[in-house]
């Protein structure tokens, strides 16, 4: 059997809007491609960036509510300094009055300031310690303006006092403490309150682990007529802590874990009420 191909013959200008198509496919289809690729990778960025940005509000923007720090009273360090350290020791009047301006723009930066999240159980006695401060940079304005030698170095020893009472009540009197109480208001203002069951057993897991750090922690000297007093409080917080962990590694209900974590914070307080 014989079998006949019939061959096509295309005209030159049909062979060329053929390629002409071809070649508009092609185009097409790669601009068709480069948007979609652009399209993806915005899309991908964006999803990124979300995700990025979920994870740091959950666990870094509260960095400067948990800092136990005030920088406008650290700051005013470098103005006590030479008042303290070499005004009042070579009764240099002239340096106490060339500080006056200092003096009174540091203490006005001071009370304008406010307390982070994790001093707010702080705020009476930080109103009445800048009270103290307020009548103390009041006297020794008077002794400077009346050029009054003793009530210089009268005002600026009550001044200097003021400012390391108001230090004293917001520092925490140990690392290991400061490094539990984080952990705990974390625990006790977000964590629990927001039903963030993750975050709040990996708390939970470290919070165990710095009570038993700050049960053995060394007091600083101001400190030690309290060792008593701090060792049997320090105690008794890690065991209310214990039972916290024990009730969360247990899958205790909700009710249960928040009653806990009330008994925690008060153990907290009682402890750190020790050096009020």
């Amino acid at each position: 059997m014989e079998v006949k191909l019939n061959i096509i013959n295309f005209q030159p200008h049909v062979i060329s809007k053929l390629n002409q198509s071809f070649s508009n496919f092609g185009y097409i289809q790669s601009h068709f491609s480069g948007r979609v690729m652009k399209r993806l990778v915005l899309f991908s960025l964006v999803a990124l960036l979300c995700i990025f940005n979920n994870s740091y509000s959950q666990h870094e923007d509260h960095s400067t509510e948990i800092s136990s720090s005030v920088p406008e009273l650290f700051d005013f360090h470098e103005v006590v300094y030479p008042m303290w350290h070499t005004a009042y020791p070579n009764k240099d009047y002239a340096l106490f009055k060339q500080l006056l301006p200092d003096v009174n723009a540091g203490v006005e930066k001071i009370y304008a300031a406010k307390l982070p999240g994790i001093l707010r159980d702080k705020e009476n006695e930080w109103k009445s310690g800048l009270e103290k401060l307020n009548l103390s940079t009041k006297d020794y304005n008077k002794a400077c303006e009346e050029n009054n030698e003793a009530g210089m170095l009268t005002s600026a020893e009550e001044l200097h006092a003021n400012f390391e009472m108001l230090v004293r009540i917001i520092k925490p009197v140990t690392k290991e403490v400061d490094e539990f109480h984080k952990i705990l208001y974390m625990i006790y203002h977000h964590y629990g309150p927001n039903k963030n069951t993750e975050e709040l057993s990996k708390a939970i897991d470290d919070l165990y682990l710095r009570a038993d750090e700050l049960k053995n922690c060394v007091l600083p000297k101001w400190a030690t007529d309290k060792k008593e007093d701090f060792t049997k409080s320090a105690d008794e917080l890690y065991t209310s802590t214990k039972e916290l962990k024990e009730l969360k590694d247990s899958k205790a209900d909700d009710k249960q874990i928040q009653s806990s974590i009330d008994k925690v914070h008060t153990s907290y307080q009682k402890l750190e009420a020790l050096f009020d």
